[in-house]
């Protein structure tokens, strides 16, 4: 088939085309049926794009100023009666946005070293800071019958308070410093309390020959106040919620 004849032989059908000989008008209509696009389906034609996916979409029904517009085809996109220019509106559909607050994960390292620091310290108060030793058999030092032992016992709340932040996926810096003020001052306090207690057991000998002038210099000199584990526990346990702070300092933003 051509639009032209291309030689004596060729015949030409009512639509203007050009056959060879060989090709009778019976085979002319059959490779014309073949070749004849369907009138319903409208897939190759550009012109029928809109109606075509109109039809199969729902395009282009009941859209408004302000939607999309998908644009096929090439023209002036400001001239609406170019007939290169093709538009397919198409309905978007209603998006629905909820605020969403973000949830940080909780910080397990700092929380539970926290936690730990904590219970040493609440604990720790309660208990025996330094018991009577050497020739010394009665006697003890009660950490929450003194002022430092009351200290270390708040500081330990706070620090307890601060972990359950940091479980809870508490994401600030105020938090850790929070911490790290706490302990130090737990720090402190313990340091102070041995520093305190050793002083005084040195100072056992001298009192006792001063009050007892009869008294064995040698049992005098042997008289001596020992650590008990109620101060080694709140000095631990200021150390580890100090740590806890600074790992929590670190890690939040």
């Amino acid at each position: 088939m051509s639009d032209v004849p291309r030689g004596p032989d060729w015949w030409q059908d009512k639509d203007g085309r050009w056959y060879p000989n060989h090709v009778t008008p019976s085979e002319e209509a059959s490779e014309s049926s073949k070749l004849s696009p369907d009138p319903a389906r409208n897939d190759g034609d550009e012109e029928n794009l809109p109606d075509y996916f109109a039809r199969t979409y729902g395009w282009g029904e009941g859209t408004g100023q302000n939607e999309p517009v998908l644009v096929i085809g090439g023209g002036n996109a400001g001239d609406d009666t170019d007939p290169k220019y093709t538009t397919l509106t198409e309905r978007a559909p209603t998006a629905v946005h909820n605020s969403v607050r973000s949830i940080f994960p909780p910080d397990l390292f700092s929380g539970i070293l926290g936690v730990i620091g904590a219970a040493f310290l609440v604990i720790g108060s309660f208990l025996n800071w330094a018991t009577a030793g050497g020739s010394l058999t009665t006697g003890s030092i009660e950490g929450i019958a003194d002022s430092n032992g009351i200290g270390t016992l708040i500081t330990g709340g706070i620090c307890a308070f601060v972990a359950g932040l940091f479980l809870s996926g508490q994401r600030k810096r105020w938090v850790g410093l929070v911490m790290i003020i706490s302990a130090g001052v737990a720090v402190a306090l313990s340091i102070y309390s041995i520093a305190d207690i050793t002083n005084t057991s040195n100072n056992i000998p001298e009192n006792l020959l001063e009050r007892f002038p009869t008294i064995d210099t040698a049992f005098a000199s042997n008289a001596k106040l020992d650590f008990d584990i109620g101060l080694w526990a709140v000095l631990g346990g200021s150390v580890i919620s100090f740590l806890a702070g600074l790992t929590g300092f670190k890690r939040h933003t």
